[in-house]
């Protein structure tokens, strides 16, 4: 079988994803549901 030519698919070249980077949710910025 021919080798591909495309680049291999490595994820490690992919920016890593990282929660910790995302604005954390925090319920209790939004506005409490008070019955």
């Amino acid at each position: 079988m021919s080798t591909f030519n495309l680049p291999t698919f490595q994820p490690s070249n992919l920016p890593t994803f990282q929660p910790s980077n995302l604005p954390t949710f925090q319920p209790s910025n939004l506005p409490t549901h008070e019955y």
